[in-house]
C-alpha cells in the first residue's frame, strides 16, 4: 500500500498562516485522529475545527480535504491552514506521524502527481522553475511549461513522427507489397518539418537559459577605467569601491540586478595591467580572465580621456578570439569627445557613457537586454526550452532525423529511416517522462522545495 505522506507547505520561521499537508491514502482516517468525530470534511470545502494534542487543543485551523483523483497529487490530500507558530506546526508534524503518516522527501507530492499523471515530466519541471522564478521573465517562462504549452508542442511533434512511422512500419510488414509504396518526398517533407519545428525550439536555449538562470554579464578592463563606477550605476547604489588610485578591485565582486523583469548578473572583476603590484592584483587578474570566460557577454570599458594601453588591446584581442558578444562601453563622455573610438572593429556594438552623469546608461540597458530578447531565438508563444536536459534530448531527436533524411538521400531503405525515427522518438518520450529512468526522476524531483 502506497504511503501517506506529510510535510509543511510553507517555509520555516514564525508567520501569520502556516500550511500543512498531507497525502495518500490514510489522510483522510489520520485527520479523524485529530479532531471530533462528528466533523464532517466535505470535498474541497474549509472546515473550521480544532486540532486536538491528546485531551489539550493544539490550534483551531481551517482544514481542507480533497479526495482523490481530483487533487494536487491524484490522491486523497488534506492541507492543514494553522497558526503561524513554529510549535504548533512542529507539534502537528509529530502527531500526524505518530497517527501513520511518514515524512514527505523533497518534491515527493510533485513526483507522486506526475506519476498518477495529474502532469507530465516537463509540467513538474515547470511548477519547480516557477516556484523559484526570480523576475517576471523566468516566471513567464516557467508557465509557459506548467501550462503545457511546451509539451504540447512536443507531443505534436511525436505525433507526427509516429504517424509517418506507423506508415513505415506497416510496409515493413507488407512482405506481398500489396501496399502503395511511400514515396520518399513524402517522407522527406515530413522529416523536414519536423527538423525544422525540433531546430526552432533548440535555438531557443541560449535565451530560455538567460531567462532562467541569469544573464552572467562580465565587466572587464584596465585600472581605473570606471569598470566599478559602472556597476555601481547600472546596480544603483555603491555595490563596489571607487577610488582615484589604480587597482582598487582586487576580486570579483558580483550584483544582479533586474532590468525589465530580466535577470542580469553583473561581475566587475580586477583590472588588467601589465605590471601587477603584489600577489593579491595577480590573484585578482586571474579571476578576472576566469570571470570573462565564464560570461555570456562582455562589458569592455575603456577610458575616453587616455589612449588605450598595450595590454588594453591585448586584452581586447582575447575577449574577440572567445567569440563572446560584447559591447564596448566608453566612459568618461562628460570629460573627452564622445565620438571617438580608441578600437576598430566593424562588429562592435559600441555605448558612450558617462557613470558621473548617466548619459548613455538607459542604451546601454537596451543593448544588454538586447542580448535576451533576440527575437529570432524565441517561439511566438513564447515557449522556450530552459535547462540542458530538454536542450540535449531536442537536439539529439533533431540530430536523428537529420540522419534519416541522410539515409534517404542514398536510399539506404525504410528500415534505417525507421530505427532513426524510433530513436528520436524515445528522446521525446523520454523528455516528456513517458519512458525516464527513475534514477533520472530522483535527481530532477529532488531540486524541488519541500513540501511540493
Amino acid at each position: 500500500m502506497q504511503t501517506t505522506i506529510v510535510a509543511p507547505a510553507t517555509a520555516a520561521g514564525q508567520s501569520a498562516v502556516s500550511l500543512v499537508r498531507l497525502s495518500g491514502p490514510e489522510s483522510l482516517s489520520i485527520l479523524r485522529k485529530l479532531t471530533k468525530p462528528n466533523i464532517n470534511f466535505a470535498p474541497r470545502q474549509q472546515v473550521f475545527c480544532r486540532l486536538m494534542d491528546g485531551l489539550e487543543v493544539l490550534d483551531e485551523a481551517l482544514v481542507t480535504y480533497f479526495p482523490a483523483p481530483r487533487s494536487f497529487t491524484g490522491e486523497d490530500v488534506v492541507e492543514f491552514a494553522l497558526h503561524g507558530s513554529a510549535y504548533i506546526r512542529g507539534r502537528l508534524l509529530e502527531l500526524l506521524c505518530q497517527a501513520g503518516a511518514v515524512p514527505a522527501a523533497r518534491g515527493e507530492f510533485s513526483y507522486r502527481a506526475f506519476l498518477n499523471g495529474k502532469m507530465d515530466l516537463l509540467e513538474a519541471q515547470g511548477l519547480c522553475d516557477l516556484i523559484s522564478a526570480g523576475n517576471k521573465a523566468a516566471h513567464d517562462l516557467a508557465l509557459s511549461s506548467l501550462d503545457g504549452r511546451l509539451s504540447e508542442k512536443l507531443n505534436h511533434i511525436k505525433s507526427a513522427l509516429s504517424e509517418l512511422l506507423a506508415q513505415i512500419e506497416v510496409r515493413l510488414d507488407d512482405v506481398d507489397e500489396e501496399m502503395v509504396p511511400l514515396k520518399e518526398e513524402y517522407i522527406s517533407s515530413a522529416l523536414e518539418k519536423q527538423v525544422a519545428l525540433l531546430k526552432k525550439l533548440a535555438d531557443t536555449f541560449s535565451v530560455g537559459r538567460f531567462i532562467k538562470e541569469g544573464l552572467k554579464t562580465a565587466i572587464v578592463g584596465a585600472p581605473n577605467c570606471g569598470k566599478s563606477s559602472l556597476l555601481n550605476a547600472l546596480v544603483g547604489f555603491d555595490r563596489a569601491i571607487v577610488a582615484d588610485k589604480s587597482g582598487t578591485t582586487r576580486d570579483t565582486v558580483e550584483e544582479t540586478v533586474d532590468l525589465e523583469g530580466q535577470k542580469i548578473i553583473l561581475t566587475d572583476t580586477a583590472g588588467i595591467r601589465e605590471h601587477a603590484l603584489d600577489p593579491a592584483e595577480q590573484e585578482g587578474m586571474k579571476r578576472s580572465l576566469r570571470a570573462m570566460e565564464k560570461a555570456d557577454l562582455v562589458l569592455f570599458v575603456a577610458d575616453l580621456t587616455r589612449e588605450l594601453t598595450t595590454q588594453e588591446q591585448q586584452l581586447w584581442t582575447d575577449v574577440e578570439q572567445q567569440n563572446k558578444p560584447v559591447i564596448l562601453v566608453l566612459n568618461k563622455t562628460d570629460e573627452a569627445d564622445a565620438g571617438r573610438c580608441p578600437l576598430e572593429s566593424k562588429a562592435l556594438r559600441t555605448v558612450y557613457v558617462s557613470c558621473k552623469t548617466g548619459q548613455g546608461l538607459d542604451l546601454l540597458k537596451k543593448e544588454i537586454l538586447s542580448f535576451v530578447s533576440a527575437p529570432q531565438l524565441q517561439q511566438q508563444d513564447g515557449v522556450m526550452i530552459s535547462n540542458l536536459r530538454q536542450y540535449e534530448s531536442v537536439l539529439h531527436a533533431q540530430t536523428e532525423l537529420e540522419s534519416a533524411l541522410v539515409q534517404l538521400r542514398y536510399q539506404a531503405g525504410l528500415e534505417l529511416y525507421a530505427e532513426h525515427i524510433r530513436a528520436a522518438l524515445a528522446a521525446l518520450r523520454d523528455l516528456i517522462g513517458d519512458v525516464t529512468p527513475d534514477d533520472v526522476l530522483g535527481i530532477i524531483f529532488s531540486k524541488f522545495c519541500m513540501g511540493k
